[in-house]
């Protein structure tokens, strides 16, 4: 993979700092970025910042707290995030809070959902609960 950065995320999204953990990497412990935090790897443990988005090789086992949450690949733990979209080829397993939530038709998805309001950052219009899903 020659430009990891260019190849997930679309240039409007490359204002500011871009950390990549590259398919050849597994991290075990605590990562935390001010910025932009891209994961083709493997990461077991928490992870904190402001924007993430988890490759479709990517694989994180533990906790997520961030501002916003893209899944192409494997989530299996605790996500809570403002905004987070799920993609189709994403894998999502545990408990999941959040803001504002979209999920492409083809992503799995075995989770605890629940809304909260300190995480939007705008009106709720619409409220999915684990009945309608």
């Amino acid at each position: 993979m020659l430009n990891p950065v260019k190849n997930l995320m679309k240039d409007n999204e490359l204002e500011g700092t871009v950390s990549v953990i590259s398919d050849e990497i597994t991290i075990t412990g605590s990562v935390t970025s001010s910025g932009n935090l891209i994961i083709n790897g493997n990461v077991e443990g928490e992870i904190n910042c402001e924007s993430l988005e988890i490759g479709p090789a990517g694989v994180v086992t533990g906790t997520v707290k961030a501002g916003q949450c893209s899944l192409a690949g494997k989530l299996e733990g605790k996500l809570s995030a403002r905004t987070v979209n799920i993609l189709s080829t994403g894998d999502l397993n545990g408990r999941l809070s959040y803001g504002k939530l979209e999920i492409e038709s083809g992503a799995n998805i075995a989770l605890k959902l629940r809304k909260t309001k300190q995480l939007s950052d705008m009106p709720i219009e619409n409220e999915v609960t684990n009945e309608e899903i």
